[in-house]
């Protein structure tokens, strides 16, 4: 895969999402809209915010990953999380001796794994858990060898409060209320976090910035 067919596929994805989460705040701003009403698709609103968070950054990493893969570059010139993800194998078998000759060992199998050409399945980088927190959404951009942006770090707060939590409380039955505005500035909060993270994505993957330097 070329970067060009990558973005593509970011791209119609982003969409896709977007296109949604602009249906949704429509829905929530309609002009003198049962109380009811308003108040069972303000709550999906939240839930599904939460989901196209989530979903757009696993399969955005997810696909950086798959295209790395097809690459067809060696171990040895990625970045460190790729070759940790690469030899992972390796050091769980290890993980139990602290013997000379067992270190030793592992040391040679790693040096031999990482003249191989680099091919993992997504899941070995990327791990959303039960939740995509800010700190958990930090663990997968290093973990596809990507910086934390300030701008991640400006965000933590709304993504743990008003992104999580907020899904959390309607997943699990709580009989919260969002009126239209505050749905709409979560909205509005997703669609400009995966729009910066798609961007990310893109440049990381125009720019080879994949390959140890």
């Amino acid at each position: 895969m070329d970067p060009t067919r990558f973005i593509e596929g970011i791209d119609r994805q982003l969409a896709r999402r977007k296109v949604e989460l602009s249906n949704l705040s429509i829905m929530v701003s309609e002009q003198n809209p049962d109380p009811h009403r308003l108040s069972c698709i303000a709550r999906s609103a939240v839930v599904l915010a939460y989901a196209h968070w989530e979903g757009f950054v696993k399969r955005g990493s997810s696909a950086y990953v798959e295209f790395i893969s097809s690459a067809g570059l060696k171990v040895a010139d990625l970045k460190f999380p790729f070759q940790a993800a690469y030899v992972l194998s390796t050091f769980k078998r290890a993980s139990g001796s602290v013997k000379t000759r067992y270190l030793g060992e592992l040391l040679q199998e790693i040096d031999t794994r990482r003249a191989e050409v680099f091919a993992v399945s997504a899941d070995k980088c990327i791990d959303t858990e039960s939740n995509l927190s800010s700190s958990v959404f930090k663990e997968i951009v290093q973990g596809i060898g990507l910086d934390v942006l300030p701008f991640y770090e400006t965000r933590s707060v709304f993504i743990d409060q008003r992104i999580v939590l907020a899904r959390n409380q309607v997943a699990h039955g709580e009989l919260v209320s969002f009126d239209a505005a505050d749905v709409r500035d979560r909205i509005d909060g997703v669609r400009l976090l995966i729009d910066t993270y798609a961007d990310q994505l893109k440049n990381a993957a125009s720019a080879n910035a994949y390959l140890r330097i």
